[in-house]
């Protein structure tokens, strides 16, 4: 091989080598980091209107999750005037001034995508107040009260 191919062609040799271990490399991490991502389900509220929350679970995570954590809902001040359950999800009454939504049993659990918002219920109240959400704390599978 004369001195001038092997002058132009050992950096292409040398560059591709780089740009597929760089390749590999960026794959094999890829595969580890959604090998050990893990769902991170939290709750979300939303005022469209006064007097009016609407409830949407969220995954912050990087891996899906089923839906099967109740979410409770509590407010001062006002009282309760219609709920509703939205996506699979039933409202129960916990006390005067409190809700949970929980899914439903009889139903399979719907599969929630990171950074998706998944709409599970609303509360009108007779009054504008804020409402405190929260994930259940025995929340450990599709749980009723």
């Amino acid at each position: 091989m004369s001195a001038g191919v092997k002058k132009f062609l050992i950096p292409f040799i040398v560059i591709d080598s780089l740009f597929v271990a760089a390749l590999a490399f960026w794959l094999i991490h890829r595969q580890l980091r959604i090998a050990t991502g893990r769902p991170e389900i939290h709750v979300e509220l939303r005022h469209p209107e006064s007097k009016l929350t609407e409830i949407d679970l969220v995954n912050g995570g990087n891996l899906a999750a089923p839906l099967t954590v109740s979410v409770d809902i509590s407010w001062p001040d006002a009282d309760l005037v219609d709920a509703k359950g939205l996506s699979q999800y039933i409202e129960t009454d916990t006390s005067r001034r409190s809700l949970r939504f929980y899914p439903q049993p009889s139903l399979p659990a719907v599969m929630l995508s990171p950074a998706v918002p998944c709409a599970i219920g609303w509360v009108k109240l007779t009054d504008d107040v804020p409402v405190h959400a929260e994930i259940a704390s025995d929340s450990t599978g599709a749980t009723q009260p």
